[in-house]
C-alpha cells in the first residue's frame, strides 16, 4: 500500500465537495424527500379528516388540499431536478439556495390559493366557515366576512398574497444569482489581467 494514500484518500470527497458535485447529489434528495413528506402528510390528513367533515364544502376544501399537496410534490421534484442540472463549479450553495427560494415561494403561493379557492366555496356555501380563522393567521390582511363580496375579497386578496409570494421569493433568487454572476466575472477579470 502506498503510504501517499494515507494522507490523501480524503481528497476526492474535497474535489466532490468543491465542484459541488456531493452538495447537488445531498440537496436534490432533501427537496425530493421534503416534496413526498408533504404529499404523504396531504394524504393522511385527508383521510383522518375526512369523516369528521361537516358539509361537502368541507369535503371539497379537503380535497383542495390534497390535491395542492400532489402539486407541491411536483415542486420539489422540479426544483430537485433544476439543482442536479446545475453545472459544476466553485459556486453550488448559492444556485441551490435560490432554487430553494423559489421552492418555498411556490409552496406557499400554493398554499394561499389553495386556501383562497376551498375558503372563498366555504365562506359562500357552508355554515362552517369559521373553520378558516385557523388558517388566516398564515393570511395576512384577509378577514373572514361570509357574504358573497366577503368571498371574492377573500379569494382575491389570496391570489394577491400568492403573487407577491412569488414575486419577492423570485426577487430574492435571482439576487442571489446575480452575485454569483459578479464573482464568475471578477474570477474571469482577474484571470484575464494575469495572462
Amino acid at each position: 500500500m502506498n503510504s501517499n494514500n494515507i494522507f490523501t484518500f480524503i481528497y476526492p470527497i474535497i474535489d466532490s465537495l468543491n465542484k459541488g458535485i456531493l452538495i447537488k447529489k445531498v440537496m436534490s434528495f432533501l427537496f425530493r424527500l421534503i416534496g413526498i413528506v408533504g404529499f404523504i402528510s396531504g394524504t393522511y390528513f385527508f383521510f383522518k379528516t375526512i369523516s369528521y367533515a361537516p358539509d361537502f364544502w368541507f369535503v371539497l376544501l379537503l380535497i383542495i388540499f390534497t390535491l395542492s399537496s400532489f402539486i407541491s410534490l411536483q415542486i420539489w421534484f422540479y426544483r430537485a431536478k433544476a439543482i442536479l442540472d446545475l453545472v459544476d463549479s466553485e459556486f453550488t450553495v448559492i444556485p441551490i439556495f435560490s432554487n430553494l427560494f423559489r421552492a418555498v415561494g411556490e409552496n406557499y403561493a400554493l398554499f394561499l390559493i389553495s386556501i383562497g379557492l376551498g375558503g372563498t366555496f366555504m365562506l359562500w356555501f357552508s355554515n362552517y366557515g369559521y373553520y378558516l380563522r385557523e388558517f388566516s393567521e398564515y393570511i395576512p390582511f384577509v378577514s373572514l366576512n361570509d357574504s358573497f363580496i366577503g368571498g371574492l375579497l377573500f379569494l382575491s386578496l389570496t391570489i394577491i398574497l400568492a403573487f407577491l409570494v412569488l414575486l419577492i421569493t423570485y426577487f430574492l433568487a435571482e439576487n442571489i444569482l446575480v452575485f454569483v454572476q459578479i464573482a464568475k466575472n471578477t474570477s474571469e477579470f482577474k484571470k484575464e489581467k494575469i495572462v
